[in-house]
């Protein structure tokens, strides 16, 4: 049976018997009065409805207000803790998204996903992002009148990348500009290394990698970059391999590589380098293990006491031996075309505004009141 619709007494529950069966999908639209809707554990305001996607599959969609809808994703798409002005700026960034992506789909206008913006319904709401939606309400970015194409990335890496050098079109409000305040990433765990990164491949994990990702070379000798532009984005690369030699297109090297950005260089290390790594650097151990590198040596510190006593021995590193290896290092997380989101926050935390802050990453706008929420 194409499509069976069945409602269960317990969530443990056994299929039951169909309310209804054929090959074709019956819409079906839940709504609640007070509370939310929950989907595989998570809640959501508005409706949900089983409806289909442009290629006929069965999806849920979830209609919820603009403000609402908002609120979630301005929380989802940074933390609720950051400044009021850089949340107050996501939210018209996101609203002005939202405003030029409307009705470009049979049952839905957006997906809720990093295809257009994260949304995850009442779980990343908070009153902060509330209020940077309430503040804002019914502002997007204009260009000459018109809501423009508000792309936005997790940081730029110091200097963000014009439109035609990742995307098709040079639109004139995505312009490079520098961004210094991207590196207030540093001061967060997890946001530190979207600003400045490596990644390490053998030649043997290289290849695999581009194979599974339909680039197929045998196993890389050289990575060869043809072009890049003045902020460092490579347009072209060429992979030289044992078996074909294929080339690779501007921002094609993120996904191809699996880099965090298209800004980077690339060198090959030989076999035998040593690196000392902290017992406490849990991510680099991580990495370095998974590249296939063999502790060699465990450097020891005596520990004495105040009569100079031996008391104790203690670990001051772990002492790799790195194989042959490709090393990317690059800058920024994402594609690097308008506001920066780390850049925001470092810019609200210098005291900007949330209007400053879109002026300067969109160039040349205006901020309009299109009503709404």
């Amino acid at each position: 049976m194409p499509y069976e619709f069945t409602i269960l007494d317990a969530v443990d529950e056994g299929a039951g018997p169909p309310l209804y069966g054929g090959a074709d999908m019956l819409p079906i639209r839940f709504t609640v009065d007070g509370g939310f809707l929950v989907l595989d554990g998570q809640p959501y305001r508005g409706t949900l409805e089983l409806a289909n996607d442009d290629e006929g599959d069965l999806i849920v969609v979830n209609e919820v207000s603009t403000s609402d809808y908002l609120a979630s994703v301005v929380g989802a798409e940074v933390p609720h803790t950051w400044e009021p002005a850089a949340l107050a700026a996501q939210a018209i960034a996101a609203r002005t998204y939202l405003l030029t992506h409307l009705g470009r789909h049979r049952a839905y206008d957006i997906e809720g996903d990093t295809r257009d913006q994260a949304y995850e319904g009442v779980d990343t709401e908070a009153p902060s992002t509330i209020e940077a939606v309430r503040l804002t309400a019914g502002v997007v970015a204009t260009y000459r009148g018109a809501a423009i194409s508000a792309l936005y990335t997790a940081n730029a890496g110091g200097v963000t990348e014009s439109s035609e050098n990742v995307y098709v079109s040079a639109l004139p409000y995505l312009r490079s500009v520098e961004s210094p305040w991207d590196s207030v990433a540093l001061t967060s765990d997890w946001g530190g290394p979207g600003y400045r990164w490596t990644r390490e491949l053998t030649p043997a994990q290289l290849g695999r990698h581009l194979a599974v990702r339909g680039l197929g070379v045998g196993e890389p000798q050289r990575v060869e970059l043809l072009e890049t532009t003045t902020t460092g984005q490579v347009m072209q690369a060429r992979v030289v391999g044992s078996a074909a030699t294929r080339r690779i297109g501007k921002d094609g090297s993120r996904y191809y590589f699996g880099l965090l950005s298209g800004a980077f260089t690339v060198a090959r290390r030989a076999e035998g380098s040593i690196e000392d790594v902290e017992p406490a650097n849990v991510r680099r151990i991580k990495a370095l293990t998974e590249l296939g590198a063999q502790v060699v040596d465990l450097p020891i510190r005596r520990v004495l006491n105040a009569d100079r006593e031996l008391v104790d021995l203690a670990i001051t590193a772990l002492r790799f031996r790195l194989p042959e290896h490709f090393q990317f290092a690059g800058k920024g997380y994402g594609h690097r075309v308008g506001m920066s989101q780390w850049g925001a926050q470092g810019m609200a935390l210098a005291g900007h505004g949330h209007d400053a802050i879109l002026k300067h990453y969109y160039t040349g706008i205006a901020l309009t009141n299109v009503g709404g929420g």
